[in-house]
């Protein structure tokens, strides 16, 4: 009987201690691939996506990280169950054995976590939520507080989000980084019409804090603001749930336009729900969505189809086009918002279309396909008839999560890329307005309404600034350092503005 009690107390210590190191190893691997996988995650974005809905997240991704971290922990663990029933006879040489392993996992898997804290800021984001900071109630310009005149006959929008596109992609002679240049259409895009530029080439803006993943730019671009959480926001599903508003006291561009009459829709070939899409655009502007669950609707695709993050762009841009010529039809104005999906980490999606013009390198190849289609659905648009008073503007939601693709450039060196189309008359775009600029995407905010014709009283909107105007954008009046650390701050004036609390 002993013996019994004896052999069970052994092999459930084995088992406790196997099941140990396989959770330090599954902790290590994990954060060595989190790391690697996504090269500029940050604290806010991990946050933000633990707390809104995940519906449409491509499972690749998931996938891969299962992949990175559990066929070793499995391994270890079923090693060591065959290690403690191989020694049985000789228990305390087992126990020794097993604990030198399990402090190394312990340790290593520790370390490595430890090293992902410090990576990811978290200090600094924890040391930032002690104090409230006035800055951005001190900086924010209420939009429902500004006039702002639309000319008579109103201008219609076209705002492209280009996944993960960087001013970057472009060649060095162009301003870019790389010898070649991925881009090559989308290069000629920004030379022949309106780029703003942080060089005398072609270049772009910054992503600070809480606009560096997809709906914080979608956010940041349209609303002025970064995208955070407060800390008392427990239930990020029930505050981005699909039937629920999401800032709706933070007015944005889809307000501004519709109290102006203008018709609009937001189109992506992914599912809108993930990351809080729905619910942001329809607290907003009586903006209609038109994603993967609308085009099945419509018999636009079997209900089985599902590539990537949805479906591709090819398909994206047909629908764009339909879209269109009914929008144009009605004779009232018209936004139409578009989000690209196919150069999304990591390595993006090969179409159909795709060429092998860079060999293996697949999210180069990727990159490149999505400048030729960007560039013939533009060329498509210029051909009909609602181009002549129809403004386009292409800009990157934010920078690449692909972090083996940029990994030898530094992070201060890429921008965002953004192209202005067919603007009205009236507007600066002197070299002074356009180039040596410090800016960053929450200046698209203001800068798209002055791009439709309109003048804003005071020239900034949310926290963004006209780039158009004379006004200091705030990155040039407090570098991008200290702005970024105001942001990283606790407001409670923020908050309110996100928890839809008047004030």
């Amino acid at each position: 009987m002993k013996k019994k009690i004896k052999y069970s107390v052994y092999f459930l210590f084995g088992l406790l201690v196997a099941l140990v190191s396989a959770l330090s190893i599954i902790i290590y691997k994990l954060s060595g691939w989190v790391m690697e996988t996504w090269g500029l995650l940050s604290i806010d974005e991990i946050i933000f996506h633990l707390k809104v809905p995940l519906e449409g997240t491509n499972t690749d991704v998931i996938v891969d990280g299962i992949n990175a971290c559990v066929p070793l922990a499995v391994m270890v663990f079923l090693m060591m169950i065959t290690y403690l029933i191989g020694m049985k006879n000789k228990k305390i040489i087992a126990v020794l054995s097993m604990l030198l392993v399990t402090c190394v996992s312990v340790e290593t898997g520790v370390k490595a976590a430890y090293g992902v804290y410090v990576d990811l800021g978290v200090e600094n984001y924890l040391e930032s939520q002690k104090n409230d900071s006035n800055f951005i109630q001190t900086e924010y310009v209420d939009p429902r507080g500004v006039s702002i005149t639309f000319p008579e006959q109103k201008r219609n929008l076209i705002y492209i989000f280009l996944e993960s596109m960087e001013s970057s992609y472009t060649s060095v002679e162009n301003g870019g980084s790389y010898e070649e240049n991925y881009i090559p259409e989308l290069t000629e895009v920004a030379k022949f019409n309106v780029n703003f530029s942080d060089s005398d080439k072609i270049g772009g803006g910054y992503t600070t804090v809480g606009s560096n993943w997809t709906m914080a730019g979608l956010f940041a671009q349209t609303s002025g603001l970064p995208l955070k959480f407060a800390e008392d926001v427990e239930d990020g599903n029930a505050v981005l749930g699909e039937n629920s508003t999401f800032s709706s006291s933070a007015y944005n561009l889809e307000d501004i336009l519709s109290i102006n009459g203008y018709q609009q829709c937001f189109l992506l070939g992914s599912d809108a729900t993930f990351g809080g899409r729905r619910a942001y655009f329809n607290s907003h502007g009586a903006c209609e969505i038109w994603d993967i669950l609308t085009a099945k609707e419509l018999g636009k695709l079997p209900e089985d189809y599902y590539v990537w993050w949805g479906y591709e762009d090819a398909k994206l841009f047909t629908y764009a086009q339909e879209k269109l010529l009914e929008m144009s039809s009605t004779g009232e104005p018209f936004n139409l918002t578009l989000l690209t999906v196919d150069t999304h980490f990591e390595y993006g999606y090969v179409c159909e279309y795709c060429q092998n013009e860079f060999g293996d390198n697949q999210y180069a190849n990727v990159l490149s396909c999505s400048s030729r289609q960007v560039a013939a659905f533009i060329e498509w648009i210029q051909q009909q008839p609602f181009y002549e008073n129809t403004t386009i503007i292409l800009s990157g939601d934010h920078l690449t999560m692909d972090s083996d693709f940029c990994e030898e450039i530094e992070n201060n060196d890429r921008k965002v890329y953004n192209a202005f189309i067919n603007l009205p008359e009236g507007l600066d775009i002197s070299y002074e307005k356009t180039h040596d600029r410090k800016f960053c995407t929450m200046d698209m905010f203001p800068t798209t309404v002055a791009a439709l014709g309109a003048t804003i009283e005071g020239d900034k909107l949310g926290l963004g600034t006209n780039l158009f105007s004379d006004e200091r954008t705030l990155v040039e009046r407090f570098g991008f350092e200290q702005l970024n650390q105001e942001l990283w701050n606790k407001s409670a004036f923020y908050e309110m503005l996100m928890n839809d609390i008047d004030y």
